[in-house]
């Protein structure tokens, strides 16, 4: 907020601009910019592949290094590394099959400018009076 006893109060920010010589515009359709606001949708996949990998290794070093008083308990982490291995696997094979690299949407997002360079100039002086429509025109007389 401003103190409305402030000196500054009426003056106005100091707002510096620079010219570039051109401007590059890309179109991008919806889809891909869905893709790169969210990622790829296979992503959700890897990370739970990971995650089930992570569990099953734990497991398998859990099965490898404790004694177990209960059979039950070393059924369940069995259960645990074979199931966390098997959909693990199911899950970065579909991501692998899936995967669409944000490099290459970039890249045909880029290559898009190429041989499609038009060269549009902005009138130096801009119209500043609107032009009334041809169909439109009243007779002053």
């Amino acid at each position: 907020m401003v103190d409305p006893n402030s000196p500054y109060k009426d003056e106005k920010p100091l707002i510096r601009r620079g010219r570039v010589d051109s401007l590059n515009i890309y179109e991008v359709k919806e889809h891909e910019l869905e893709l790169l606001e969210n990622g790829a949708a296979g992503t959700l996949q890897f990370n739970f592949a990971i995650f089930l990998f992570s569990i099953a290794l734990t497991c398998i070093a859990a099965l490898a290094t404790a004694d177990f008083k209960w059979d039950i308990v070393r059924s369940i982490f069995v259960f645990t590394t074979v199931v966390g291995l098997v959909v693990g696997s199911y899950l970065m094979l579909s991501w692998w099959r899936t995967r669409t690299s944000l490099k290459e949407v970039v890249s045909g997002i880029r290559n898009r400018l190429n041989g499609q360079v038009t060269d549009t100039q902005i009138p130096e002086e801009p119209e500043t009076q609107p032009k009334i429509p041809e169909g439109n025109e009243e007779s002053n007389g």
